[in-house]
């Protein structure tokens, strides 16, 4: 009986728990503003949700948003341009976390520009807010893409050393061209940048970083490839990406989880294969992982592999006492061999 009014009391405190996670999702749900893109006589396609403008060289502009409060609290929102970069899932990434690579010299971000950081939209109101677009004097060729982001100001909450904060957020794309005929996607060509041991998210892994050094959207390809130790053909990690979409001038980093194995210091062979359609890219390069890197990694990574002491004493005795046992034998056997 005792045991039932434990595993009773037990279930009353999780079902407890579960129905404040379910509420607090539901809050989480209701930013009470939403974000329109304003129409703009230089739109190239008038069907799609994002601004995909035609803009000379030289020219100036205004892009304008359109922001939608319908609690009833004021709400103070962060606008933010970020440039397109590509994410380890293969998608194009608009959070603007992602660092550029060196390849892009001519950033979204260098072109447009918000009119304000912030702005208090009042309750049950809309307002807009202007992005400036100032073009490059000289043309160039393709699209550079990135976006605007708009997310809510909130004030974190502190308890215990806790903190506790929602960051709703919005993004709308913006592509830029000089060409109105120019196709945002262009599966041109794909090149190994690097290869070499990471640590991503407390994880150790092997990254080889595809690079897409055209400025098009690469749509759609699939990614696959194997590492090696050098000199041996067996595989010692395999892995395959498909529905891959790179952003132009950025690299998509193609992971190779080591999971609870330890990197080993030694020379490693990649060799991969990027196909698109009937196109296809080869691969293949050496990397080292030295003692250094593998000790590093595998001392941060959230996958340890932890032997207790009482185990290498435990150990240690029990080898002491086979050594004993050994010696005992010995002597019991010449003792035997003399009588």
């Amino acid at each position: 009986m005792k045991a039932l009014k434990k595993l009773s009391y037990l279930l009353l405190i999780m079902m407890a728990f579960s129905v404040n996670i379910s509420v607090s999702h539901a809050k989480d749900l209701a930013a009470g503003f939403t974000v329109e893109g304003v129409p703009n006589e230089k739109q190239i396609d008038k069907d799609v949700g994002y601004f995909y403008l035609k803009e000379n060289p030289g020219d100036t502009d205004e892009i304008k948003v359109k922001l939608v409060n319908d609690s009833d609290k004021p709400k103070t929102l962060l606008i933010n341009i970020v440039d397109a970069n590509t994410n380890v899932n293969g998608a194009v990434d608009y959070t603007g976390g992602l660092e550029k690579h060196s390849s892009l010299k001519l950033p979204l971000t260098s072109i447009v520009k918000t009119s304000k950081k912030e702005v208090v939209v009042p309750k049950n109101s809309e307002i807009e807010t202007s992005l400036n677009v100032t073009m490059p004097t000289t043309s160039f060729a393709g699209v550079t893409v990135g976006g605007v982001v708009i997310s809510e100001k909130n004030k974190e909450t502190t308890d215990k050393n806790m903190s506790i904060g929602n960051t709703y957020s919005y993004t709308i794309a913006i592509v830029l061209s000089n060409d109105e005929n120019t196709p945002i996607k262009n599966n041109i060509s794909l090149e190994l940048d690097s290869v070499g041991a990471v640590l991503f998210d407390g994880k150790k892994m092997v990254e080889a970083d595809i690079l897409n050094k055209n400025p098009y959207i690469f749509d759609n390809a699939t990614i696959t490839g194997a590492i090696y130790a050098k000199g041996s053909t067996e595989k010692i990690i395999a892995n395959k990406k498909e529905n891959v979409v790179i952003a132009p001038y950025s690299s998509f980093p193609f992971q190779f989880d080591w999971k609870k194995d330890n990197l080993k210091p030694g020379i490693y062979r990649f060799v991969g294969k990027a196909t698109s359609g009937d196109k296809e890219w080869l691969f293949e390069d050496e990397f080292e992982i030295t003692g250094k890197q593998a000790k590093k990694f595998n001392n941060e990574s959230v996958f340890k592999i932890y032997i207790p002491a009482w185990l290498d004493w435990g150990t240690m005795v029990v080898g002491a006492l086979s050594i004993i046992g050994t010696i005992g034998l010995f002597i019991r056997k010449q003792r035997r061999a003399k009588n």
